[in-house]
């Protein structure tokens, strides 16, 4: 019992992750088509999902091995706060599956109806997923453990966010950098006539 509820909170933070990082490679807009791009973000959502989530694997298991909480303890919390994040997680699947499927009008209505305002209300879910289950288990140390683990699924979306954001300026500048060198070299050749004495210009023509 203990492992599936650890499993199963395991599992939804991996997915949150790769959600979040499929949000951050869809820009503005999800109405671009770009499949290469959500496929890394979801990759690289779930990989930083895994890194920052590892401090609080690893307090609750050295809670256990020391004896400062018990399995127990991590079971009565994880079924706590999957009783928050049970029903949410669940609309916001239903939500992505009627995105995944069905045409564009739809997909930006699921957009707008659920992920954008489901997206908004994230980090308020967690932290009350997070206090129910440390009022639930009353203990320091399974506190810290479930603290670190809010934390990791709260701060992965901003953290995503903000490379994405870096490389769009990024490419921004390097693109802009490009029609300015391509506007100088076709400005260029004018620039010689131009230059040019007037006997030079006749010896051209």
């Amino acid at each position: 019992m203990t492992g599936a509820v650890i499993a199963a909170l395991v599992c939804l933070a991996l997915l949150d992750g790769a959600f979040s990082g499929f949000r951050a490679s869809l820009g503005r807009t999800g109405l671009v088509e770009h499949a290469e791009e959500s496929r890394r973000g979801l990759l690289r959502g779930a990989v930083l999902m895994a890194l920052l989530a590892a401090p609080a694997i690893a307090s609750m298991l050295t809670d256990v091995v020391l004896g400062a909480a018990t399995m127990a303890t991590y079971r009565a919390a994880g079924l706590a706060a999957m009783a928050v994040l049970g029903p949410y997680a669940l609309i916001v699947l239903l939500a992505l599956g009627v995105y995944g499927a069905l045409r564009w009008e739809l997909k930006y209505l699921a957009s707008a109806l659920v992920l954008g305002p489901f997206t908004l209300i994230r980090p308020a879910v967690v932290l009350a997923a997070a206090i129910v289950a440390i009022v639930r288990t009353h203990e320091i140390a399974a506190t810290v453990s479930i603290t670190l683990a809010a934390a990791a699924v709260v701060l992965v979306e901003p953290i995503l966010n903000r490379r994405h954001e870096r490389r769009s300026r990024a490419a921004g500048r390097l693109s802009g950098s490009w029609k300015r060198l391509q506007r100088r070299q076709s400005h260029a050749p004018v620039a010689q006539a131009v230059g040019r004495p007037r006997g030079a210009a006749d010896k051209v023509s």
